[in-house]
């Protein structure tokens, strides 16, 4: 319901139990709307910018983000700079677990546990623009949206707020029932 209240559609009953996944309700979507297929934002265009224009210099969408957040003070001098200058607020990327790593062999040997990376770490700056953009949907994808692109990060954001799984740990192949716990 929320979906049909945010994009002033009505799915129909047999439309949406075809729908299992979020790239199911984004693509429906984005068909409805017409625009299928326009992957071109200048929503994300202007996010990039100002979340680029925050990093080090020479810093691209391709860099990792542990190049430019190196650890917990850097993110937090980051987080603060875009939310004063550019009213964006990043996800609490803190939430996230720290991504699954079989044993090393210092560890076998030793015992001792390494400490482990955050998922966000992991990955790049792209990544963080869209995670920025989906968390600030509310703000920032006002219908009537202009691209795929966007009807996809305004599912993610409402994905989100209604099964309380960060917007970073959902993917268009995420399955409402089986990955998110939604009815």
């Amino acid at each position: 319901m929320s979906f049909e209240r945010y994009f002033n559609l009505e799915i129909p009953d047999a439309v949406s139990e075809g729908i299992y996944t979020v790239g199911d309700a984004a693509t429906w979507f984005s068909q409805q709307l017409g625009v299928a297929g326009q992957r071109q934002s200048a929503v994300r265009a202007t996010v990039a910018e100002q979340l680029l224009s925050e990093l080090p210099p020479g810093s691209a969408e391709a860099t990792p983000l542990r190049q430019v957040l190196p650890d917990a003070p850097a993110l937090k001098t980051y987080r603060y700079a875009l939310r004063e200058r550019h009213s964006l607020i990043l996800p609490p990327l803190s939430r996230l677990q720290a991504a699954p790593v079989s044993p090393s062999l210092w560890e076998r040997l030793t015992g001792q546990t390494l400490p482990r990376v955050p998922h966000w770490y992991t990955q790049t700056v792209a990544e963080l623009i869209d995670w920025t953009v989906a968390f600030n949907y509310e703000k920032l994808l006002v219908p009537p949206l202009a691209s795929q692109y966007e009807v996809e990060q305004a599912v993610i954001g409402l994905t989100s707020d209604q099964s309380g799984v960060p917007v970073e740990e959902i993917q268009r192949q995420s399955s409402f029932t089986n990955d998110l716990g939604m009815d």
